[in-house]
């Protein structure tokens, strides 16, 4: 009896390899899609993690952080306070205000400070020692100078702006990206974005937001994930 050998030609072999193909390719999208979920929801958390912490700042102080260090300085009693490099501005001045011991501090979450992955100095600076006596920042003992920034899920700064410092309009600086790069944060453009386009109104007391997954500022519109409700505006 004759027995005969199949083997598979090279067409079939073709034809199971693009189905392969094309199977990991689904999976590969379907996974982005979910890392790419998973990273809004962290980020969404460290921004309602972050605004609990002003609330608490500002049930002491009666007002939320300033935006930047000359006026947080001011406030504090620390009139020589100053970003040394001009980057970063706002969200530097949040963490360094949060952090103060003053009045019942520190306010900031200590989860976010830990984590080295949320926790940056992207553009390496910290407070100057001629500007401000050790003792006079109020911060934990043995803590680092270091002016920090919190950071989404993709590693980016995020943005904090007081809302009296929106309506001044007199303010522009620049973030330092986790790729290195700069974008820039203006008042004007922060005024126009911010404004409901149907009532007029501000934000209530400060905001913060991530340019999310495509690390371009929108103000608080497209991608960016925002502490306060968004709106979009139709084109």
């Amino acid at each position: 009896m004759r027995h005969s050998r199949h083997g598979f030609t090279l067409i079939e072999i073709m034809i199971v390899v693009g189905i392969i193909i094309l199977l990991a390719a689904v999976l590969l999208v379907s996974f982005s899609g979910v890392f790419s979920k998973s990273k809004q929801a962290q980020t969404k958390t460290t921004i309602e993690t972050l605004k609990a912490n002003v609330e608490s700042y500002q049930a002491k102080w009666g007002v939320p952080p300033p935006s930047n260090l000359a006026e947080l300085g001011i406030l504090a009693g620390y009139p020589a306070l100053a970003d040394p490099n001009k980057e970063n501005i706002g969200i530097e001045a949040l963490v360094l205000a949060l952090r103060s011991k003053r009045e019942q501090g520190p306010y900031l979450d200590p989860g976010l400070l830990q984590d080295e992955k949320r926790r940056t100095n992207l553009d390496i600076d910290t407070v100057l020692e001629e500007a401000v006596a050790p003792e006079n920042l109020d911060l934990e003992e043995g803590s680092a100078r270091d002016l920090f920034e919190i950071a989404d899920a993709w590693g980016n700064p995020l943005v904090y702006v007081d809302m009296k410092t929106v309506r001044a309009g007199n303010f522009a600086y620049d973030i330092t990206m986790a790729d290195g790069s700069r974008t820039r944060i203006d008042a004007t453009a922060c005024q126009d974005a911010l404004r409901h386009p149907v009532t007029g109104q501000y934000p209530t007391g400060y905001v913060i937001w991530s340019f999310g997954e495509d690390g371009i500022n929108d103000y608080g519109r497209g991608d960016d994930i925002t502490s306060w409700p968004k709106y979009e505006v139709e084109e």
